[in-house]
């Protein structure tokens, strides 16, 4: 939340505020500088083409770039320089405070009781330079987080250990983290990392550097997953989605080819390179896309949750708890299952929805094995319980098949997410109105967890944990009344999940025992029991 009043409760003092990194002005404005100079050189593009070739200008073009570039300057100084100088953060005790104050103060404020996730992000021009930004997400929908940025790896891993120390409700012995900063954090360690070696028997050899850069590599807590390179590439190629805009692209290209030489010269018009250049660039996006969020994936247990790297250009590091899940998906695309490769996505309340193949900033696994599978939902998802055949629901097989959906909660997900369809118990859409979703959904209960099982190309398993769920809705319109269908809308913190056209007993039977569960998580909302981890204690 935002709060324009100089003086708040809990408000730290004015020393214990610091500045950010100095280099953090190159950071933020290096984009809006580039944009300006591009422009200016467009539009002055006969002087710089007359100055390349005859290497002379008169006196009153040297004046216009003098005068441009000063104007240049002065955009970095204000765009850049000044709000760095005017901005500052605090961490104490009571949450992450980041206050502007120029010719009014406004804070922007993260209570130590909504902090969410905390996740470390260099995007490139950061990562040159040796700085890492620290977002912090609250509980609540939108735009609903805290940046820090930027600030040296270091501080940015300290203040990103006591944030979590933070939310967990662990109050740091040392106080206030970002009081009076260490010397290296007017120090980039990019830089330092750059100076030649000694050559002495411990220093890291020229391939050890460049790879640590390039993974941009953690070595803390258990391993649980490494994704190698050569497995993102080769599921990009089992993508049938990718693949359709791949030859999409190259069939588009094709016909604008045959066309431009239609009349037996090229010819080139700006409505057809209009509509080529997005067709051509759809595919090579994508194919980016996925290899950057998948680059160098590693997922690690730690005492804090389990963190998750990712990124080749833009790298980010995310910390999940099981205490902090409110939806997890498992998918697996047609071409993968003979792989036995996983995609596994989670959510928190606080985590924006960036998930998509463009981001991937909520995967905890891409492309895994049923091992990683395994050793990932063991460290951070909360027990499921046995499958339960509700007796309202009948639809499906009369009791679960052990052979089937297996006897641990793992093996519950894979065989729920592999079994045929029609072997799983639970309720499905209407076969009259929804012929095709008749054949592919299903939604079934657990002890613990609500199961959403859905698409053919693509099977994906929605696991909602029960004790996250806040309300239900049923809802009926005059064709649903007409055939005896109804809807339902499950809502829990920072999302809701919708099940369509399922039979009105079905729907009737999950809205009374969802309901009880939003009502008793209400009354125990501090019960953590079943939340932890199952390696971690946790009851099945």
């Amino acid at each position: 939340m935002t709060e324009k009043s100089p003086t708040l409760a809990n408000d730290p003092p004015e020393s214990a505020y610091s500045r950010f990194h100095p280099l953090t002005p190159l950071v933020m404005g290096w984009k809006f500088v580039t944009a300006i100079v591009a422009i200016v050189g467009f539009q002055n593009y006969e002087l710089i083409e007359d100055l390349a070739k005859h290497g002379v200008v008169n006196a009153d073009n040297l004046r216009l770039f003098g005068l441009g570039a000063l104007g240049i300057v002065l955009v970095a100084i204000l765009t850049g320089a000044l709000p760095w100088w005017i901005t500052t953060y605090a961490v104490t005790e009571h949450g992450v405070f980041v206050r502007e104050k120029f010719l009014s103060t406004k804070r922007r404020i993260a209570p130590r009781e909504r902090i969410d996730s905390v996740s470390v992000e260099r995007p490139f021009m950061a990562r040159l330079v040796g700085l890492s930004k620290v977002r912090i997400e609250l509980a609540g929908a939108g735009e609903s987080h805290v940046d820090l940025q930027y600030l040296g790896r270091a501080k940015a891993e300290e203040i990103h250990s006591t944030v979590l120390e933070l939310a967990r409700g662990d109050v740091p012995s040392h106080g206030n983290v970002a009081a009076n900063p260490a010397p290296a954090e007017t120090a980039p360690e990019a830089l330092e990392s750059a100076a030649p070696s000694e050559g002495g028997d411990g220093a890291p050899s020229i391939v050890e550097r460049a790879e640590s850069i390039a993974y941009d590599s953690d070595s803390t807590g258990e391993l649980l997953a490494r994704i190698p390179t050569s497995r993102i590439l080769h599921s990009l190629v089992l993508d049938i989605s990718l693949m359709f805009w791949l030859a999409f692209s190259i069939v588009m290209t094709a016909i604008w080819l045959i066309a431009s030489f239609a009349d037996g010269e090229f010819t080139l018009s700006f409505a057809s390179l209009a509509a080529l250049v997005p067709a051509l660039l759809a595919a090579p996006r994508m194919i980016f896309s996925r290899v950057d969020s998948g680059w160098g994936f590693t997922s690690r247990a730690t005492a804090t949750g389990l963190r998750a790297r990712r990124g080749l250009l833009n790298s980010r590091s995310d910390n999940l708890t099981a205490s902090k899940l409110q939806e997890m998906e498992i998918s697996q695309p047609l071409l993968w299952r003979s792989r036995g490769w996983y995609d596994v996505t989670a959510k928190t309340a606080g985590m924006e929805e960036l998930e998509s193949l463009t981001e991937g900033s909520g995967r905890i696994l891409p492309v895994g094995t049923a091992s990683e599978l395994e050793a990932t939902l063991s460290h951070l998802m909360p027990p499921t319980g046995d499958l339960i055949v509700h007796p309202a629901m009948h639809d499906g097989a009369e009791a679960p098949n052990p052979a089937v959906l297996g006897t641990s909660d793992t093996a519950l997900l894979q065989g729920f997410l592999a079994a045929p369809q029609a072997q799983l118990p639970g309720a499905r859409p209407f076969h009259w109105s929804n012929p095709i979703s008749r054949r592919t959904h299903v939604y079934a209960l657990t002890r613990h967890a609500l199961l959403a099982r859905h698409g053919w190309l693509t099977r994906t398993v929605t696991v909602i944990p029960r004790e996250r769920i806040q309300g239900v809705e049923l809802s009926q319109g005059p064709l649903s009344r007409r055939i005896g269908t109804a809807d339902l809308a499950i809502t829990y913190a920072g999302g809701t999940f919708h099940i369509s056209n399922i039979p009105v007993t079905d729907a009737a039977a999950l809205c009374a025992t969802l309901g009880v569960d939003a009502g008793t998580s209400r009354r125990f909302s501090e019960r953590a029991s079943w939340l932890q981890p199952r390696l971690l204690g946790g009851t099945a």
